[in-house]
C-alpha cells in the first residue's frame, strides 16, 4: 500500500511541476494576463468568470474564505523563459526573469480548485504595476461577506504576512493556525 501512495504522490507532484513549468514558459506583463488564463482554463475543467475590473474568479461551495494570486509578471515585454536547472534550483539563462510573478500562487490555487476546496478564488490583474486589480476589487462589497483572505504571493519561502503597508492583514492567531497546517504538510513557516 505504501508503494501505491508513494507513486500517487509522485504523479501529483509531477503534475504540479508540469503546470508551474507551463505557466512560467513566458513572462506576462500587465495587459497580457488573458494568455495566462488560457493556460489555466486548459488545466481546470471550468471557465473563470471576469469581474468588472478585469480580474478573474471562480467559486466552489459555501465558504467564508477568499484565496488570491495574481496573473502578471514584473516585466514590460513578453519573453520566452529558458529554464535552467542547477542542483535543486530552477533559474533562467539570464535573458528573462523567473520570479517577480505569482505562478507558484496560481499553481497552488489551481491545485486547490482541482481538488474542490471550498472558497472564492481570485486571480488579480496588474498587481506588479501598482495593485490595479486587487486595489479596484478591494471596494467590492462582495468581499465584505468573507472572513478570511489568503494571498499566495510571497517573496521567500518561510513566512506568513500579518502586516503590510502598516496595516494588519490577519491576526497572529490565524497566522499561527495557518503555519501549523503548513507544518502538518512538512512545510516550515
Amino acid at each position: 500500500m505504501n508503494k501505491e501512495i508513494s507513486q500517487l504522490i509522485s504523479v501529483k507532484a509531477e503534475e504540479i511541476k508540469e503546470l508551474w513549468h507551463k505557466l512560467t514558459d513566458f513572462t506576462y506583463p500587465y495587459s497580457m494576463e488573458d494568455e495566462v488564463v488560457d493556460i489555466i482554463e486548459d488545466y481546470i475543467p471550468v471557465n473563470l468568470k471576469k469581474d468588472e475590473y478585469g480580474n478573474y474568479f471562480y467559486e466552489i461551495g459555501d465558504s467564508n474564505t477568499i484565496f488570491t494570486s495574481h496573473l502578471d509578471t514584473v516585466t514590460k515585454e513578453q519573453k520566452f523563459v529558458n529554464h535552467v536547472i542547477e542542483d535543486k534550483f530552477i533559474k533562467t539563462d539570464g535573458n528573462s526573469i523567473l520570479g517577480a510573478d505569482d505562478k507558484a500562487g496560481i499553481t497552488v490555487l489551481l491545485t486547490m480548485i482541482k481538488h474542490d476546496v471550498p472558497g472564492l478564488y481570485y486571480f488579480f490583474i496588474g498587481e506588479e504595476v501598482g495593485c490595479i486589480g486587487s486595489g479596484l476589487a478591494s471596494v467590492n462589497t462582495k468581499f465584505k461577506e468573507y472572513k478570511k483572505m489568503v494571498s499566495f504571493d510571497r517573496r521567500g519561502e518561510s513566512s506568513v504576512i500579518t502586516h503590510q503597508s502598516w496595516v494588519r492583514t490577519c491576526s497572529d492567531k490565524f497566522a499561527n493556525a495557518l503555519c501549523k497546517q503548513f507544518l502538518n504538510q512538512g512545510m516550515k513557516y
